[in-house]
């Protein structure tokens, strides 16, 4: 009796538990049904979308796919449940409800693998803005008095140019690159003010606020909200010159709410994965997402060490597949640097094997205490990357610059500016651009478990790219060696072209091109190089790209074979004398003939060969075979129609 009592008991407290949640998960087992196909993908994504899967050759499959709407129909068709969204990528549905008969039937259906629950929704937790669970500090800002003197012409940081400088980021906004053309999803818990707030006036003047959506509350506005997302926003977008100017002040931006700041379930990892297939759809280049998951209101939720592996959380499994579409994600580390536990290491979706997760420094390059560790709990190397986010300086909800505290501001900081990278190089993969910012990284040779890989510096990334993306060909013809290459500049870039001929032992500069575009993009040139001189063998070219005064790098080594021998302009050469078997008669001159004809008359004065041919400006070069002919002087002469205009003797041997 005693144990039925204890049964009971648990039984009665289980479904007590159970009971409290309102938001499930409903897991199901296939896509049948789906009215979409791989074959024609314009019904569920946008043009852009569809480009940047062509763009870095990314095959369209199964998981692109909606869910299915015969199985969403089923389950709305249920007494009490509504649908809140679904993730494709993980054919999952979010549903409401407060009836366990309802999950009884939807757990019946053959296409449902199982539902769990995510969370709930109260009154406490409807007030959203009043209560935050947000770590991060928010502080007046005050300008320095030995700010220096910056040596930056495009932009007029204000406050913000610390931050920009100490990643090099001044050098991509001088060169136009400031995120335009690049579409960034933001996934935070509100944006507070967005719409009034002056620090966005460009941003909203110029329609680059492509549109809001609040997962949580199921409507279009995010205003009234939470400040926390704009307070990223601003890092990113702000534009009030002299004041504060954001790392990527001209890309377009997604406003989307995925989180409760009034408290914590796992609910809200299923509105980020639902708000990123969204931004994938609408075609988003980027996610910045400030926000991390490691334990919540119910423990019983919590993500332990072991979990953080890169491939358990919803939110981990959805930001690695937005990745894998081509999409670059960026999050923060996290902010428990400072503990002794488990909880030091890493959130999710920061511990994704293809998430750039982001620690924070100071302003002099140091780590900031509160700095999340890594590495994740399969051991992978965490965070990547590391950016200003002690003192990090952005827009308050009037517009005027404060100053905030945590890897929340350390992450929009640098994803703006590798948007800015990006826009230089479009056809670069997600993971190829990544790649570059890390290895221009400081500690990239010997990172750690707080810094990463360390402080990107995005003028020796953007180099790195330029010599990854140039591409150089050359071709010979009649002594012209055609050079062709293509790079990425502007008019402040110049190409030094320099040769060694055969039998050189150095380089010699022989040509100096200047680029001509207004825009930092992919521009082609061709040079001709007409040899003179020249003997046989290979020729070796050199082109270094220089960008202003201070930064030069080879983008171009070609090695041309040269088959024949090349003289001067106006030359005219038959060779070899004496001969053998083979003559060659060489014309070198600016002026083409439609009418040249070649005679070689014996010692009795007899015609023994003759040739009728045209030649272009420039270099020509003919064989005559001698192997038949007698020993003895031979008489070869050069006419331009009627008119002789060269001759020579030349000896015939056995």
């Amino acid at each position: 009796m005693k144990n039925w009592f204890t049964l009971i008991v648990l039984i009665s407290l289980c479904s007590s538990t159970r009971a409290q949640y309102t938001r499930y998960i409903v897991r199901l087992a296939d896509k049948k049904g789906t009215a979409h196909s791989l074959s024609n993908p314009a019904t569920y994504l946008s043009a852009k979308a569809i480009a940047r899967r062509t763009t870095q050759h990314i095959a369209i499959d199964s998981t692109d796919l909606p869910v299915s709407a015969t199985y969403l129909d089923n389950l709305q068709k249920v007494p009490g449940v509504k649908v809140l969204n679904t993730s494709k990528w993980l054919n999952q549905v979010l549903i409401q409800t407060s009836d366990p008969s309802a999950l009884g039937t939807i757990n019946n259906y053959p296409f449902v693998i199982a539902s769990s629950p995510l969370g709930l929704r109260s009154a406490a937790e409807s007030a959203g803005a009043k209560i935050s669970r947000f770590e991060e500090t928010i502080m007046p800002y005050t300008p320095a008095t030995n700010t220096r003197v910056q040596d930056v012409a495009a932009l007029s940081y204000g406050g913000t140019y610390n931050q920009i400088h100490i990643h090099r980021g001044e050098y991509l906004h001088n060169h136009g690159l400031t995120g335009q053309g690049i579409a960034i999803a933001i996934l935070d818990a509100g944006y507070r003010s967005y719409n009034t707030n002056p620090a966005f006036d460009s941003v909203r003047l110029q329609n680059r606020i492509l549109g809001t959506w609040d997962y949580v509350n199921n409507e279009a506005s995010v205003s009234e909200d939470d400040p926390h997302g704009a307070y990223c926003f601003s890092i990113l977008a702000a534009n009030r010159p002299g004041q504060i100017v954001g790392s990527a002040p001209h890309a377009s931006y997604w406003l989307l709410r995925t989180e409760n700041a009034a408290s914590e379930y796992p609910v809200e990892e299923q509105y980020w994965a639902a708000a990123a297939e969204f931004a994938d759809s609408a075609g988003s280049d980027m996610i910045s997402s400030s926000l991390g998951y490691i334990d919540f209101n119910d423990h019983s939720f919590d993500h332990s060490y072991a979990q953080r592996d890169g491939n358990t959380s919803i939110v981990t499994r959805a930001a690695d597949l937005a990745a894998r579409k081509g999409i670059i994600v960026m999050n923060s580390a996290g902010n428990n640097g400072a503990r002794n536990d488990d909880l030091k290491y890493v959130s999710c979706p920061a511990d994704g094997d293809s998430v750039v997760a982001v620690g924070a420094t100071t302003n002099s390059g140091a780590i900031a205490s509160f700095s999340s560790w890594g590495p994740t709990g399969k051991g992978s190397r965490k965070p990547n990357i590391a950016s200003v986010g002690q003192g990090t300086i952005l827009a308050g909800l009037t517009g005027n610059p404060s100053a905030g505290n945590g890897t929340s501001f350390s992450n929009p900081n640098i994803a703006g500016l590798i948007a800015c990278l990006w826009q230089a190089f479009p056809a670069v993969s997600n993971m190829q651009l990544i790649d570059a910012v890390q290895q221009s990284a400081h500690k990239y040779s010997n990172p750690d478990d707080r810094f990463g890989y360390g402080l990107p510096d995005f003028k020796k990334a953007m180099v790195s790219l330029i010599r990854q993306q140039a591409k150089a060909t050359s071709s010979f013809e009649n002594c012209v060696v055609n050079l062709q290459w293509t790079s990425t500049d502007d008019t402040s870039v110049v190409y030094t072209i320099a040769r060694q001929m055969p039998g050189e032992l150095t380089f010699t500069p022989i040509r100096q091109v200047n680029a001509t575009s207004l825009l930092f993009k992919d521009n082609s040139y061709t040079l001709q190089d007409t040899l003179t001189a020249a003997g046989t063998g290979t020729a070796h070219y050199r082109i270094v790209q220089s960008i202003g005064t201070d930064t030069s790098f080879e983008i171009g080594s070609l090695h041309q074979a040269v088959n024949v021998i090349c003289f001067p302009s106006n030359t005219i050469r038959i060779m070899p004398n004496p001969v053998t078997t083979q003559l060659s008669i060489i014309v070198n001159t600016p002026a083409s003939m439609t009418n040249l004809s070649i005679l070689v008359h014996d010692e009795q004065g007899r015609l023994v060969y003759k040739k009728n041919v045209s030649k272009g400006a420039g270099y020509f070069n003919t064989q005559v075979y001698t192997a038949g002919w007698q020993s003895g002087l031979y008489r070869v002469t050069l006419y331009e129609g009627s008119k002789r205009f060269y001759d020579q003797t030349i000896v015939k041997l056995p």
